[in-house]
């Protein structure tokens, strides 16, 4: 248990980068709930959780074809395309092709794709090196 206080210690400094690494985990852990919470709202019809969630993810679907819009680097374009294209398919998902699922199955399709969106778009953010100014 000490030195596990003490890596927490070095590591919780500001000396790596721009927020100590307990900020991070910090920051994970809520993208976590939050996906986590939208994943079990997916999977309730009667409160119509799985519009929500399909009307979120075609907005996210929208930002990423903005967000490609403006990349300098043909890498990061076609990566934003691409990730554009996997909201629009979990949303679709969510919304209608889901609804045979499982809860669990529809939970679990929707927790990992948020993961693997989102972090494969923090991916194609840094690509482009550290932001300026």
């Amino acid at each position: 248990m000490k030195k596990l206080i003490t890596v927490l210690i070095i590591f919780s400094s500001s000396t790596f980068a721009q927020s100590s690494v307990l900020e991070e985990a910090g920051y994970i852990l809520a993208q976590q709930a939050a996906f986590g919470g939208l994943s079990y709202l997916a999977t309730k019809e009667k409160v119509y959780g799985h519009l929500i969630v399909g009307a979120l993810d075609i907005f996210f679907a929208y930002a990423g074809v903005q967000n490609g819009l403006v990349k300098e680097m043909g890498a990061q374009q076609i990566g934003y395309y691409l990730l554009s294209t996997g909201f629009l398919a979990k949303a679709g998902y969510s919304i209608k092709f889901g609804k045979n699922h499982s809860d669990k199955k529809r939970f679990w399709v929707n927790y990992v794709a948020y993961n693997v969106l989102v972090y494969s778009g923090y991916f194609l953010d840094s690509l482009s090196g550290p932001p300026t100014g």
